[in-house]
């Protein structure tokens, strides 16, 4: 995986946990009394706990695998 390649994941998966919630809500807007599908109120309420605790060790794990698979490619 090269450098670029973990930085638009990152990007991906960091801005996706930020967004998710708010797409949500402004889809179904009565979710935040309850919700009818739990499984997406569970993983909404998983980014709005998590998102802040979890964006440092997704970018440190992606980068972390970048430099140990970068190096490791042939030039042709």
């Amino acid at each position: 995986m090269r450098y670029r390649t973990a930085a638009i994941l990152a990007a991906v998966l960091i801005g996706g946990m930020f967004c998710l919630p708010v797409a949500v809500f402004a889809v179904f807007p009565t979710m935040k009394h309850g919700s009818p599908i739990p499984i997406l109120l569970d993983v909404v309420v998983f980014c709005l706990e998590f998102r802040w605790f979890l964006a440092l060790p997704i970018i440190a794990v992606l980068f972390t695998l970048a430099a140990f698979t970068s190096g490791s490619r042939r030039e042709v």
